[in-house]
């Protein structure tokens, strides 16, 4: 017989395969192998304990308890770790869950109705944490995109992301009037004297916390997915050990920035304000773990967000 916290733990897990990870009760049931009345009761337990409100209100113990050393090791004030639904945990099978826990913590901050200034990150993460909170009015909520634009028509697009934001919000949104990839070094130094891309950086330095996704370099990067790099040029950056990007910024493995090749065609968010800002950072899929990691160690990242088999294996390769 188990014991009354394995149970809650249990309870838990399994509010958030069905909530969360959208599995029915019948493929949690085949899955875990339970009986379906067991599932089918703590469904009805998480309801009766109040687990079940716009977002699961709780994760499994084990859970917190990589939280606990992610927050330890890398100094960080946040840390949301999620349960793994799937044995498979790429970015499309794990997004669900991860952009879940990212709109909960910015409807959390979106809760008071102070002014406020949020910079936000673009692609596919963002777009879907963007989709998965609840509309909530806030008139004075600013949102401020950090990087430059990509021409691909997408909702991971840094305009489309913040489009949605005022939608869901009512409040007003910045995007820059440039590309996030110029073609030379001489065209960045002349887009960052445009006064629209200045007011945009200025009014950065008023956002009280930063919320980007994790960039990573390789087979389904946002990089090559949408068309800004060509091969050759995904090649360079893995021979110079990007292993992620951070808010328009290449790091190497160790966290420390990249000052060369791409890195200086990029419109990315300010370095002295990645040091002065709250940032957190949203990262969904296994094959980002490495990228993950960079960024963890850069000592930039206030907070993170991720699921159990992402923040499992950035522990175990300590």
């Amino acid at each position: 017989m188990g014991s009354n916290s394995d149970t809650q733990d249990q309870i838990r897990e399994i509010a958030w395969m069905h909530y969360v990870g959208g599995l029915t009760q019948a493929q949690i049931a085949t899955r875990r192998g339970l009986s379906k009345m067991k599932v089918h009761r703590f469904v009805q337990a998480a309801h009766e304990q109040g687990l079940v409100k716009i977002f699961v209100n709780n994760v499994p113990t084990n859970c917190m308890e990589l939280e606990s050393r992610l927050i330890e090791d890398y100094g960080l004030s946040s840390c949301t770790i999620v349960p793994d639904v799937n044995e498979l945990q790429t970015m499309d099978i794990s997004m669900p869950a991860v952009a879940s826990a990212g709109a909960r913590f910015l409807h959390g901050r979106l809760e008071s109705t102070d002014q406020m200034i949020l910079g936000i990150g673009s692609g596919r993460t963002m777009s879907a944490i963007v989709k998965a909170m609840p509309a909530i009015k806030r008139k004075k909520a600013e949102f401020i995109s950090v990087t430059g634009d990509f021409a691909a028509l997408s909702d991971a697009n840094p305009f489309e992301v913040i489009h949605a934001l005022i939608d869901k919000t009512e409040g007003k949104g910045y995007a820059f009037t440039a590309p996030l990839i110029v073609d030379s070094e001489a065209d960045r130094t002349l887009f960052l004297r445009q006064r629209s891309i200045r007011e945009s950086f200025d009014r950065l330095r008023d956002a009280s916390m930063i919320m980007i996704g994790v960039g990573h370099v390789g087979p389904g990067s946002f990089f090559r997915s949408f068309g800004l790099i060509t091969e050759a040029e995904q090649g360079d950056m893995i021979r110079q050990g990007v292993a992620a990007d951070l808010a328009g910024n290449l790091i190497d493995d160790t966290g420390a920035f990249i000052d060369s090749g791409i890195a200086k065609r990029m419109l990315g968010m300010e370095r002295d304000l990645m040091h002065d800002r709250e940032i957190v950072a949203v990262c969904a899929g296994i094959e980002k773990w490495q990228a993950a990691r960079a960024a963890l160690r850069s000592g930039l990242l206030n907070g993170f967000i991720s699921s159990y088999s992402v923040a499992q294996r950035i522990l175990d390769a300590e």
